[in-house]
């Protein structure tokens, strides 16, 4: 698996493939193209994807402003889970962070277990709840927050 930092100057069909990937995960909720390639732009904003032999198996995006960062968006191809491929992310997510970044949050499905298990192992601990944040199908969401 190799890890690549996605900059705002690479071809378009990279970020229609995140775009791709992101639907496939969060039909209701997913992010475009223009989202990712935003977030690219950003001084610190951070988009990383996860190749396997060249095709994209998981994507993380994310921020920093002063001392906190917020992951917006974690997805790993339904055919790739299970391997690892977020942990990873997430583990290379952490390293770019600034060093004066004191806390980074996110926002999980109440139901998915399997992500706040994960995010659990890296230190995340939940924070708070916000009421009916996701659609299709409505579902609160577990504020989750790591003190680095």
């Amino acid at each position: 698996m190799e890890i690549k930092r996605i900059t705002p100057d690479l071809p378009r069909s990279v970020f229609e493939e995140l775009a791709a990937l992101d639907r496939s995960c969060f039909a209701n909720e997913n992010w475009s193209a223009q989202d990712f390639l935003s977030e690219s732009e950003k001084h610190d904003g951070i988009v990383l994807a996860a190749y396997i032999y060249n095709d994209l198996a998981g994507l993380i995006a994310g921020f920093t402003a002063s001392d906190t960062g917020e992951i917006l968006t974690v997805a790993v191809s339904p055919e790739h889970r299970r391997n690892g491929i977020a942990r990873r992310l997430l583990e290379e997510f952490l390293t770019l962070l600034p060093d004066e970044t004191k806390t980074i949050a996110l926002e999980v499905r109440q139901s998915n277990s399997a992500a706040i298990a994960l995010y659990e192992s890296f230190g995340f601990t939940k924070a708070g709840v916000r009421r009916r944040f996701y659609r299709g199908p409505a579902e609160d969401a577990d504020i989750m927050v790591k003190n680095i």
